[in-house]
C-alpha cells in the first residue's frame, strides 16, 4: 500500500513496540500479532475518489474468519481474517473534505473494522439491524484497511458499501454548517442534508431543491436528518427527479427506528436509532375528513398526508411520541402533539407511516403516552409553521397503559 501514515512505519511487535504506548497497544509480541488483524498484509485492492463515492459503491465479500477480535489489542469483537478484506485507496478529498461512510449489508450478523489513513482504528457492530456502519468525518485521503467480519463464527455473503457525504460534486463551498437564523423570506437553496438543523425541532423551512434519485435515504415519511434531501423529496412525492421547485420541510426529533420503502423511483433503507429527523409537508387539496377513532384502516396509504377535523380528547390510549402506533386514539394523540386542546375542534394534517420497531412514550400537554415495541402501522402529525417544538419526551411509566385489543 502506498503512503502509509507515520504510525504504520513501525512493526506492531518486537523491540520498537516498547518505544511508545500508541505503538505498544498494537501488539505485545510477535505471536499475538500473527493471530490478529494485520494492516501490513495485502487485501483485495479497491480504489475510489471522493467524488466517485458521492454515488454509493458496493463490493461483494465473504464476511467472517477464524480470528477472534476479543483476543486482539484493536477495538471490537467478532471474527475476521488476518489480512484485510480490502485495501482501499481513497483519493481526491483534500479540498472537498467529505465524510467517508463504510457500511455492510448482509443476511447474517456482521461487524466492521477499519484502520484509516491516519492509522486510527474504527469498529462497528449492529448499527442498522444486524449490520454495521462507520462514518469518518472529513476523511483524509490515503490508504484504508477494511475487515468485514461476523459476530459469531459462521461466514456469509455480504456487501461493503462506500459513500461520501458533504459538499456535492461541483459545489463551490463546504456544506452548510449552521441553519439560517430565521425561516422568513423566500426559499433557501436546499442543503445536502439537515443534520445542522437539529436545534430547530418543530420549525418548518422552505427549500428550493432539484429532485434526484441518487443519494442515500433512510426512512419513509419521516427521514433521518442525514438523508439526502433531494432524494428524500422525490421518495416522499414532494417533487420529481430532475425537477426543481420549492418544498416545505419540518424538523423533527430523532426516532428509535426508521422503516425503508420503495416509492417514486427511490428506495430508502431501514435504520435504527438516530439523533435527528425531518418530514416534508405535502400539498393537500382534499377537504378535511371527519377524524376516525384511529388510523388502522389507513395502512395501505403509507406516505400520504390526510387532513382530518378532530376534537381534542384526553380519553383513550396512545403509544409513542411524534410517531404514534396507528391504533392510538387520534383525538388524544393530537392533544399530546400540541395541535389541539381538549374539547377544541380544528383541522390537523396526518402523515401515514409504516410500522416501527419501537415507540417511546412521554408526558405532554396533559396526555401520558406509553412505550411499545414492534407494530404494523404508524402516523405522525404535520406540524404547522408556527407550532412550537414538543418538549423532550419524559420517561414513560414503568407499567404501560392497557393495550388495545390488537395488542
Amino acid at each position: 500500500m502506498t503512503f502509509p501514515s507515520l504510525s504504520r512505519l513501525f512493526s506492531p511487535s518486537g523491540a520498537l513496540a516498547s518505544l511508545a504506548l500508541g505503538v505498544a497497544v498494537l501488539g505485545s509480541g510477535s505471536a499475538q500479532a500473527q493471530a490478529c488483524p494485520d494492516w501490513s498484509l495485502q487485501g483485495t485492492p479497491i480504489a475510489f475518489t471522493s467524488e466517485q463515492l458521492w454515488v454509493p459503491q458496493g463490493v461483494n465479500v465473504i464476511a467472517g474468519g477464524n480470528v477472534d477480535l476479543s483476543a486482539c489489542p484493536m477495538p471490537g469483537h467478532g471474527y475476521v481474517i488476518t489480512q484485510p478484506d480490502f485495501d482501499l485507496s481513497f483519493t481526491g478529498n483534500e479540498s472537498a473534505n467529505r465524510d467517508l461512510e463504510l457500511r455492510v449489508q448482509a443476511s447474517c450478523d456482521t461487524v466492521l473494522l477499519v484502520n484509516d489513513a491516519s492509522g486510527t482504528w474504527h469498529f462497528s457492530d449492529d448499527d442498522t439491524d444486524l449490520n454495521p456502519r462507520i462514518r469518518i468525518t472529513g476523511a483524509p485521503s490515503g490508504a484504508y484497511d477494511v475487515w468485514v467480519g461476523t459476530f459469531g463464527q459462521q461466514t456469509c455473503q455480504a456487501q461493503l458499501i462506500l459513500e461520501t457525504f458533504g459538499t456535492p460534486p461541483g459545489g463551490s463551498a463546504p456544506a452548510q454548517q449552521t441553519a439560517p437564523a430565521t425561516t422568513g423570506g423566500g426559499a433557501m437553496p436546499a442543503p445536502a442534508n439537515l443534520t445542522s438543523y437539529r436545534d430547530r425541532v418543530g420549525q418548518t423551512f422552505t427549500f428550493t431543491v432539484t429532485g434526484t434519485d441518487r443519494g442515500s435515504v433512510w426512512g419513509t415519511g419521516v427521514y433521518t436528518d442525514d438523508s439526502a434531501v433531494a432524494a428524500a423529496a422525490v421518495h416522499a412525492g414532494a417533487i420529481g427527479s430532475g425537477q426543481t421547485g420549492d418544498v416545505q420541510v419540518t424538523i423533527l426529533p430523532g426516532q428509535q427506528s426508521y422503516a425503508g420503502s420503495a416509492a417514486n423511483g427511490v428506495t430508502s433503507s431501514n435504520y435504527g436509532t438516530w439523533s435527528g429527523s425531518y418530514q416534508f409537508i405535502l400539498p393537500q387539496a382534499a377537504a378535511a375528513e371527519a377524524a376516525p377513532a384511529n388510523l388502522t384502516g389507513y395502512r395501505d396509504r403509507v406516505g400520504q398526508t390526510v387532513t382530518f377535523s378532530v376534537t381534542g380528547s384526553d380519553r383513550g390510549s396512545v403509544w409513542g411520541s411524534g410517531i404514534y402506533t396507528d391504533d392510538s386514539a387520534l383525538a388524544v394523540a393530537a392533544v399530546h402533539a400540541g395541535l389541539v386542546g381538549v374539547g377544541e375542534t380544528t383541522e390537523v394534517q396526518v402523515q401515514i407511516l409504516p410500522g416501527q420497531q419501537s415507540y417511546s412514550g412521554s408526558n405532554a400537554n396533559g396526555i401520558n403516552t406509553s412505550n411499545y415495541g414492534v407494530w404494523s402501522g404508524s402516523f405522525s402529525f404535520v406540524m404547522p409553521h408556527a407550532a412550537a417544538a414538543p418538549a423532550a419526551p419524559a420517561p414513560a411509566p414503568a407499567a404501560p397503559a392497557a393495550p388495545s385489543a390488537g395488542k
